[in-house]
């Protein structure tokens, strides 16, 4: 397209596209390669830092954990004895409250009883007597499966069963003298501790991170409300990747930035936690943005340049071709009569010469004009005459070549030849093609008993009822003999109801020869096939041909379709 419009310009113009291309093409090679590049390196940056960020980040939360449990359990082994009644009486209820002030990851730490009992609550600001006495974590899954399976359990975030604060629950068994669990020792950790390990990870603008727990909640967040209500964002992709352990970066759309965010992911080991560091991507932009920028002054500055010196060329090359242009131009308004102007002698060597040649040229064509004239019009209707009477013999060809000779209907190869192009299409307002092929039953009977002209008489006939039961849109055809094919674009009931019709509309006329009436019946074979299903015209012409010979050997005189008894 570029091509076609630049061909019939001015030179100048075209000199000066040349040249800015000359200028922009390889501007635009190595700028897309500079983006390329920068991209490239910007991903490299991203994959480096937010991943290896994202694992940085990870690992001390595993450790964050890991620790709290070696302390719970720790603290586990070092009871053996439940007290004799709730609150904080007892040697027992003296260590865990002391353990509880020197252990400050902890936001609560409970010694229960296997019945769910809360022995001894250690918890800052709570009235920890009254609150020892109530069932507080004996629905807790960490609880019961902690006192099923003698194993320490950790839950997910969740609200804390004695202020409804988000927190975490531990618990590890306590094994009484003999070995049996005596009871479960429940530990809240505090999320404040975990939030504080993310927010050291800041870079960049509105660069942040968040951490997840096993089941998509957040645990950690630059938005506080979403860290209250502990949101659920376990239908985002890159959620999903951590919660399935998946480490690397990827792209997601933030609703807390609004904007798409490239990210490095990790997947907190042991706990399935998730840890992510998203950036919005405009940021990533705007520094191959600056990039580019830089290239594109300097490209806009070679591209001013390059147009400069067009400019000036084709100032000199042109100025003498467009007198010479402006002469011929009134050498043609004036039929060829007068002679073109002596080319300026400062112009071109090239365009001295093209003003001789084409004055010889006019020269020779006022010659010869008259005579060519003559001629054309003695070609142009010759032509045309041939033309016609060539395209009447193509018409009348191409009518014999697709009919009939005695009943004018479509024969057998332009039959085929319809069929296989329906087939190749396999589309259509009817996605179903119905295939009849239909024998007159006892045909050599009537040319044995009443000639051929009486045969020919039958075939004429059974033509005009199978014309009139078509529609313009489908194919009759003489198949061969005594045989008859037809296709239908419809659905297989339309085409069944048709064949029937046909059969008897055939069987209900009368039809004598010489006074003597002759019985006229047809065996009709139908195919009904999905034309997307794709089958060839040999396979498809076979089966209706294996219908109609199974209609002969069931009496003749009936219809029988293929898919129903083969």
């Amino acid at each position: 397209m570029i091509l076609r419009d630049l061909l019939p310009a001015p030179v100048n113009r075209i000199l000066v596209v040349c040249f800015a291309l000359v200028a922009v093409v390889p501007i635009a090679i190595v700028t897309g390669w500079l983006y390329h590049a920068a991209w490239k390196n910007a991903w490299r940056e991203i994959n480096e830092k937010h991943r290896l960020l994202a694992q940085n980040l990870a690992s001390p939360i595993t450790i964050y954990v890991n620790d709290h449990r070696h302390m719970l359990g720790l603290l586990a082994t070092s009871l053996h004895a439940l007290p004799p009644k709730p609150g904080r009486d007892g040697p027992i209820a003296r260590d865990l409250h002391r353990a509880f002030t020197h252990l400050k990851g902890f936001r609560s730490l409970a010694l229960v009883d296997r019945e769910g009992n809360t022995r001894v609550l250690a918890f800052n600001g709570h009235d920890e007597t009254q609150a020892a006495t109530k069932h507080l974590f004996a629905k807790e899954q960490c609880f019961l499966n902690t006192r099923a399976s003698g194993r320490w359990s950790l839950s997910g975030i969740k609200h804390s069963p004695i202020d409804g604060k988000p927190t975490f629950v531990m618990s590890q068994a306590v094994h009484g003298p003999r070995g049996k669990i005596i009871g479960v020792l429940m530990g809240e950790l505090r999320v404040d501790l975990i939030d504080k390990l993310r927010r050291k990870i800041h870079f960049g603008e509105r660069g942040h991170s968040a951490i997840v727990d096993a089941s998509g909640h957040v645990i950690a967040h630059p938005n506080p409300k979403w860290m209250a209500h502990m949101r659920d964002i376990s239908s985002w992709p890159i959620v999903q990747k951590m919660m399935a352990g998946k480490t690397g970066v990827t792209e997601f759309y933030s609703p807390f930035v609004g904007e798409e965010m490239v990210a490095g992911y990790a997947s907190v080991p042991g706990i399935g936690w998730g840890v992510m560091v998203p950036q919005p991507k405009s940021e990533v932009a705007r520094q191959v943005d600056e990039l580019m920028f830089s290239n594109l002054i300097w490209s806009i500055s070679g591209l001013v340049l390059a147009i400069v010196l067009a400019l000036l060329l084709s100032r000199w090359i042109v100025r003498p071709i467009n007198k010479l242009v402006a002469a011929s131009e009134s050498l043609v308004r004036n039929d060829f009569r007068g002679w073109l102007p002596e080319v300026a002698s400062h112009a071109p060597r090239e365009v001295h010469r093209l003003g001789q040649v084409l004055q010889r040229l006019v020269h020779g064509l006022q010659g010869a004009r008259n005579e060519v004239d003559e001629l054309n019009q003695s070609l142009q209707q010759r032509v045309e005459d041939a033309t016609v009477k060539l395209r009447e013999a193509n018409q009348r060809l191409e009518e014999v070549a697709r009919r009939d000779h005695l009943t004018n209907l479509a024969n057998r190869r332009h039959f085929e030849a319809a069929l296989g192009e329906l087939l190749s299409r396999r589309r259509g307002d009817v996605d179903t093609v119905c295939i009849m092929l239909i024998d007159i039953d006892n045909f050599k009977d009537i040319n044995d008993r009443f000639g051929h002209p009486a045969g020919d008489m039958v075939l004429n006939h059974l033509a005009r009822i199978l014309e009139r039961g078509m529609r313009p849109e489908d194919l009759v055809a003489r198949y061969g003999g005594d045989e008859f094919a037809a296709q239908l674009r419809c659905p297989r009931d339309i085409g069944l109801q048709r064949a029937w019709d046909i059969l008897t509309e055939v069987r209900s006329e009368s039809l004598a020869w010489d006074g003597k009436p002759l019985d006229v019946t047809v065996s009709i074979g139908l195919l009904c096939h999905d034309i997307r299903e794709g089958m060839n015209v040999d396979a498809i012409l076979k089966q209706a041909d294996t219908a109609m010979y199974d209609a002969k050997k069931r009496g003749r005189n009936t219809v029988v379709e293929f898919g129903l008894t083969n």
